[in-house]
């Protein structure tokens, strides 16, 4: 387990009234790591942005730690899927939108995920009915157009509703098994689900069912998971014990971001060299087909571009500081 380093820089009882000490630290380097994917921009992002505001306010639904603007979960949206249309773009934006706000009441002990000493979980149907019944009409539509889709995104929204359940006992024994959790754990299959409704694909079941699609997945989601970890941090020690920083084990909060950051560069590699697999494994009968499956692999690429660039984006992590985190790296995390 990674020190805290409060013996470096901070007294452990902190004169009241003061400042919190802070350390300074270099993170790794995310966005060359993820360079092979190229960053593109919906064009509809500032029209939606606001729209996706208006409602998630309209809604009821204030996020704990921020105002939305800040937050630029429409630019997120914007970001990953850069080729959607308005419409299509609006309910990624709202879904993206509610999936913040579950994390944003997780990361700050808001959200009630279960009850009573043993921590046992409240009713799963009741936990779905109150993330996504805001989206439950549109949502509908479109499994009415796309059902085979909709199975997908509701079993991706189930395993992260059973995840989140699971967090408040979970401990990870190794690095292994804190990732496994961790993709179910952090949501993000369900916009990764979402790819397939943004371009409207009709994904063979050979494919969906593959291993090569399953390793692409599960590179994309460790990658997005990971570069999260790594700028949480910005927010303080002692780190999250569900955050990879803490699982793994190295003598300092140094050595545990170099480390996570050699796991980022070799997702990304992981995904390169199965993605080439894949494609140069494309027969020419299928041509539709194949014009799908490249389309989908493209929108993995997308989402990865859109999500670790959004990082530095967002006020979630480094406040106003973002643009300088992203030139130079550096960032002063504070220690309790």
């Amino acid at each position: 387990m990674i020190p805290t380093n409060e013996s470096k820089a901070a007294s452990p009882n902190p004169i009241e009234g003061q400042p919190p000490r802070t350390i300074c630290i270099q993170l790794p380097d995310l966005l060359t790591a993820c360079s092979p994917f190229e960053l593109r921009t919906n064009g509809h992002c500032k029209v939606i942005s606001q729209a996706s505001e208006r409602w998630l306010l309209d809604c009821g639904v204030v996020l704990p730690s921020m105002k939305w603007r800040p937050a630029k979960v429409g630019l997120l949206a914007a970001a990953c899927y850069p080729t959607a249309d308005a419409p299509q773009l609006r309910l990624m934006a709202d879904v993206l939108g509610l999936l913040v706000y579950q994390l944003d009441c997780r990361a700050l002990g808001t959200s009630i995920d279960h009850s009573g000493a043993e921590g046992e979980c409240i009713d799963i149907a009741r936990m779905e009915q109150e993330i996504f019944s805001l989206l439950s009409d549109r949502l509908s539509s479109a499994a009415y157009r796309n059902p085979g889709w909709y199975i997908r995104f509701r079993k991706a929204q189930r395993a992260f509703l059973d995840a989140r359940c699971q967090t408040p006992a979970f401990e990870a024994g190794n690095l292994e098994s804190y990732m496994s959790f961790r993709r179910q754990q952090c949501g993000f299959l369900i916009p990764l689900e979402m790819i397939a409704y943004a371009k409207d694909l009709r994904l063979p079941e050979s494919f969906l069912s593959s291993e090569r699609l399953e390793i692409l997945r599960d590179c994309v989601c460790d990658i997005a998971a990971l570069s999260e970890d790594i700028v949480s941090c910005a927010k303080g020690t002692p780190i999250d014990p569900l955050n990879v920083l803490s699982i793994i084990e190295s003598g300092s909060l140094e050595d545990a971001l170099a480390m996570a950051g050699n796991i980022v560069n070799q997702r990304v590699n992981a995904f390169l060299d199965v993605e080439g697999a894949l494609l140069q494994g494309l027969t020419t009968d299928t041509a539709k087909e194949n014009e799908g499956i490249r389309s989908y692999v493209q929108g993995l690429r997308d989402w990865v571009a859109g999500f670790v660039n959004w990082l530095y984006e967002t006020e979630r992590y480094f406040g106003e500081k973002g643009s300088e985190v992203r030139a130079f790296g550096w960032i002063f995390v504070p220690v309790n």
